[in-house]
C-alpha cells in the first residue's frame, strides 16, 4: 500500500495545474474556438469555478464537523448551468474568479486538519474527501487542457 501524498504536495501539485491551466487559457486557449463535446474554451473555465467553490466548500464543512457538501445534479447539468450562469462575463472575469476561487480552495485546504474526511458529495450519493477531491481536480483540469489543445490541433 503506497503511503498518501502529503498535503502540501498535493497542493503543490493542484497549484502547478492551476498555473498551467491559466497561462493556456492566457495565452492560445484565449482565442481558440476548439471543442471538446459540446464545451469550448469558455466553457470549461465556468465549471471550474464551481467544483473548485464547492471542493472548499466542502472541507470547510468537514473541518467543522458538518456535512460533506452535496452537488445537486450530475455534473452535465452542473456544467450548463454554470455555462448559463456565466455566459455573459468576459474571459478576464472569468480568469479573476477561478485565481480568487483557487486562492478560497489552497486556503481551505491547507488550514484542514484531516483531508481524509468526507466533504464531497456527488447527485449519485458517493462521497469524496478532500485529498480525493485535490488528486480530482488536478487530473480534470490537465485532462481538460490537453483535450482542448488536442482539439485545436486537429482542425
Amino acid at each position: 500500500m503506497t503511503t498518501p501524498a502529503p498535503k502540501d504536495a498535493l497542493l503543490a501539485n493542484l497549484d502547478k495545474v492551476v498555473r498551467e491551466t491559466l497561462a493556456y487559457f492566457d495565452g492560445p486557449g484565449r482565442a481558440t474556438k476548439a471543442r471538446v463535446d459540446r464545451w469550448q474554451a469558455r466553457d470549461v473555465l465556468m465549471h471550474f469555478i464551481y467544483f473548485h467553490d464547492a471542493t472548499a466548500w466542502g472541507i470547510q464543512s468537514a473541518g467543522l464537523g458538518g456535512p460533506p457538501w452535496p452537488v445537486p445534479a450530475d455534473s452535465d447539468t452542473v456544467n450548463e448551468v454554470c455555462r448559463r450562469l456565466h455566459e455573459h462575463e468576459s474571459l478576464d472575469e472569468l480568469l479573476t474568479q477561478l485565481r480568487q476561487s483557487h486562492a478560497r480552495l489552497v486556503r481551505a485546504a491547507g488550514s484542514a486538519s484531516d483531508l481524509d474526511k468526507p466533504c464531497f458529495q456527488r447527485a449519485t450519493g458517493e462521497l469524496m474527501t478532500g485529498r480525493q477531491r485535490l488528486e480530482l481536480l488536478a487530473r480534470h483540469w490537465a485532462e481538460h487542457v490537453q483535450e482542448l489543445q488536442g482539439a485545436a490541433t486537429a482542425h
